[in-house]
């Protein structure tokens, strides 16, 4: 994953799962990628405030235990397979999230989490909400992470949004211009060198060169945003292709986007093109610029 959390920020996270091969490989992931101290299990050291609480269905009581013990800032990730959200948390994610996407919407709410506490997190948008379109060509993952909290600011739902955006910018790089299979990340997940992985491959000749482009468009009533890497993309006419949304990065991706907050997500040309679109908050009459009417 990208990087580790500010030094002043609280490092504790409770991955509060049902033990599965999901759940280990995180463990180790998380331990050695981000740099931060995890509770594994149903207990938690009493005397570390919890900065981030990733927990399921089955053990969705100690949401409220982790409040009870909470870092400031504090973010809840709710994995579930219910329908209805009965209890409160930052961020809801499908049951079947797999072990990579989840672990990049971690990474991506660690990264939201540290930049809510700097000084410009706290500030208002200022001339970040004034900008109609802007566009950007970035490399890695922590220009990635970066681009995400920047871009979030002008969204209505900015954790939500700073870590669905994130998730997506990672698929691109990790998948799209780096070729890693999801096979590939889950083996250097649980083998916890997936950073070295990523590093090394990134270096070589043949995809140094590759970048990812983000072009923003801000409008009164949507934010559309278009990704697009480098990399082979697919055939037009393999399954992926005929059903984008059925499996690989592509689906999974796209379905973890859409359980937070956008709207609109479409594959577009041979695969290595997302258009992505965040509905805003409908505009009231009277806020709008009137047209010059002809005397």
């Amino acid at each position: 994953m990208a990087g580790e959390m500010a030094d002043t920020t609280p490092d504790r996270l409770w991955l509060c799962m049902a033990d599965s091969t999901r759940t280990r490989t995180l463990s180790r992931a998380l331990a050695k990628g981000m740099g931060v101290t995890v509770y594994l299990g149903p207990t938690v050291d009493p005397d570390g405030p919890i900065a981030i609480m990733v927990t399921d269905d089955a053990n969705i009581a100690r949401l409220a235990i982790s409040r009870e013990n909470a870092a400031p800032n504090q973010k809840t990730i709710l994995v579930t397979a219910a329908a209805k959200r009965s209890v409160r948390a930052d961020l809801y994610l499908a049951h079947d999230t797999d072990a990579g996407t989840l672990a990049n919407a971690i990474e991506g709410v660690s990264r939201f989490r540290s930049f809510e506490m700097t000084t410009a997190g706290r500030q208002a948008p200022g001339v970040v909400s004034t900008l109609k379109s802007i566009s950007f060509r970035l490399q890695t993952l922590d220009e990635a992470a970066d681009v995400a909290m920047f871009l979030a600011r002008k969204m209505p739902r900015q954790c939500e949004s700073a870590v669905g955006l994130y998730v997506l910018l990672a698929n691109a790089i990790e998948h799209g211009n780096l070729d890693f299979s999801p096979e590939d990340k889950a083996q250097g997940l649980a083998g916890g060198n997936w950073n070295g992985k990523l590093a090394q491959r990134m270096a070589e000749p043949h995809y140094v060169t590759r970048r990812v482009s983000v072009d923003c468009l801000h409008g009164e009533r949507m934010i559309s945003l278009l990704i697009q890497d480098d990399g082979e993309g697919v055939d037009a006419e393999t399954a992926e292709m005929a059903n984008p949304f059925r499996g690989g990065y592509r689906g999974r991706g796209v379905k973890l986007a859409r359980s937070l907050g956008f709207a609109e997500l479409t594959w577009l040309g041979t695969g290595n093109t997302l258009a992505a679109t965040i509905v805003l908050a409908p505009v009231a009459e009277d806020t709008l610029p009137r047209r010059a009417t002809a005397q």
